[in-house]
């Protein structure tokens, strides 16, 4: 032995540290003996094997599901998701009103709300006239578009069409809005992939949409959306 310990008090300090019983110094002196002393680590490895074979007999028993449910959450927490509130960037100037109706279609389930992740960027179209307003917010945790008209409509037989595009790039379509006051729309990838200002636009087109590729309609209003990005 290489301690000044009798060898009853190895064996006892042994099995104290196999059952987990050791605290304080006594743990800090039994792992300095299990990494220097070979008769003190083969004692707890004897003392080790002794005690699982005490199990031997026993039924296996399944934790109950709070008890699993409760060891899954400490060995592997799911990260804080924020609310759609806390991740919205406000840009030009987007009016109280519209704000405010934006929120209680959001948190009522009426705009199927946005998925929690990435930041959430929110502007607001309006025309030269203040007859057409729109609320726009862009989705990077999922590259949608969600808008909300407050105020105006696609004239009798026409559509409205969305359009985007990156800084120095032609107006892309983002999708048709047919009918009602809100839509959910994917942004094709090309429009997904546009960091820093992204330009939003709303032009009433034929049934089906533009033939062109571009608007033909009237264009209500566009609004630039500078600092977009996938990372909050």
């Amino acid at each position: 032995m290489t301690t000044e310990q009798a060898p009853d008090e190895m064996d006892v300090m042994a099995a104290e540290y196999a059952m987990g019983l050791l605290t304080g110094e006594e743990l800090a002196e039994a792992k300095r003996l299990l990494a220097t002393d070979r008769v003190f680590a083969q004692a707890v490895t004897d003392w080790e094997m002794r005690l699982a074979s005490m199990t031997d007999e026993l039924a296996p028993a399944a934790p109950r599901p709070a008890v699993k449910q409760a060891l899954f959450a400490e060995l592997f927490p799911t990260p804080e998701r924020k609310p759609w509130w806390a991740r919205l960037w406000l840009w030009q100037g987007v009016s109280a009103l519209s704000v405010l109706l934006l929120v209680f279609l959001l948190s009522s389930g009426l705009g199927n709300p946005p998925a929690d992740g990435g930041p959430l960027y929110t502007a607001e179209i309006i025309s030269e006239a203040g007859d057409f307003r729109v609320v726009a917010v862009v989705d990077k945790s999922t590259n949608e578009v969600f808008l909300t008209r407050t105020a105006g409509a696609a004239p009798e037989g026409r559509i409205l069409q969305v359009w985007a595009h990156g800084e120095g790039e032609p107006a892309t379509s983002v999708g048709l809005w047919p009918q009602g006051d809100t839509v959910r729309i994917a942004m094709p990838p090309e429009i997904a992939a546009v960091e820093g200002i992204l330009t939003l636009g709303v032009s009433e087109e034929p049934v089906g949409g533009s033939p062109t590729g571009s608007p033909t309609g009237r264009v209500f209003g566009t609004v630039d959306i500078p600092g977009v990005s996938s990372r909050l």
